[in-house]
């Protein structure tokens, strides 16, 4: 009696979708035809190495990308060409557990900025934020060092999903600057979700690491490493930056 895993006939059913199968693949949804190659340890470690080696030159040349050619990544998925590299959300979740990964190695604020830097490094409304703390006291009626561990605790929190929100929020502005265009909104959401991995690996992995070597660099010369650390100059470096690439992101796709 035939083993029913391990069809001989030219002509079968297909397991998956139930379609006439002609040959070893499915014409319909790609299926491939069992044989007992395929329950051999050998197919299998094989199986392993291809994934393994698949997913890492789709992520390393797709990281590269987004890095070096600013919207090439957006055209490509638009010209239908998207096997090559890592989906638009599959690239900026891999590249938000890197950015928050480097949190614990490197010391970064960027979207947990804590309460002291709110109402002492803040160039822009330091007014603001001291007269609601002075508020938030005396409502809650608690010391400063408890609402400052309070804050710290939920800024950390919120912005995980500060991040994921900024997409939608760039998709929106895409949607309104180029609405002659026409374009689908889908198309603006993965220009959105590219130019986000972008700020991921700026802010994760370039940025942290520049500022170790210039700062142990500016030790060594007796220059103050505040001229590397100070927000605002920080600040200022990050938005042309981002400036540019956004410039020649739109200018490509």
């Amino acid at each position: 009696m035939e083993d029913d895993r391990h069809p001989s006939a030219l002509h079968s059913a297909c397991p998956s979708c139930g379609a006439e199968a002609v040959g070893h693949f499915c014409s319909n949804c790609g299926e491939k035809e069992l044989t007992d190659q395929d329950y051999s340890l050998r197919h299998y470690l094989k199986e392993i190495v291809t994934a393994v080696t698949l997913l890492e030159s789709k992520v390393l040349r797709s990281v590269w990308l987004v890095l070096t050619k600013p919207g090439y990544l957006s055209s490509e998925y638009f010209r239908g060409c998207r096997v090559r590299y890592m989906k638009p959300l599959q690239l900026f979740v891999f590249l938000n557990v890197v950015y928050y990964f480097s949190l614990t190695l490197f010391y970064a604020t960027t979207f947990t900025t804590p309460l002291a830097t709110q109402l002492h490094m803040n160039d822009y409304y330091p007014r603001y934020a001291n007269t609601r703390v002075d508020r938030k006291l005396e409502k809650e009626q608690i010391s400063y060092e408890e609402l400052e561990a309070k804050y710290n605790r939920r800024t950390s929190v919120l912005s995980r999903t500060l991040v994921f929100l900024l997409i939608p929020v760039f998709t929106v502005l895409f949607y309104a600057l180029f609405f002659k265009k026409k374009k689908y909104l889908v198309e603006h959401t993965v220009v959105a979700t590219h130019f986000w991995s972008f700020n991921l690996l700026l802010l994760g992995v370039i940025l942290p690491v520049a500022t170790v070597l210039l700062v142990r660099s500016f030790k060594v010369l007796h220059i103050p490493a505040a001229y590397v650390t100070n927000d605002a100059v920080t600040s200022s470096v990050l938005q042309v930056c981002l400036g540019v690439y956004l410039f020649m992101m739109l200018r490509r796709c």
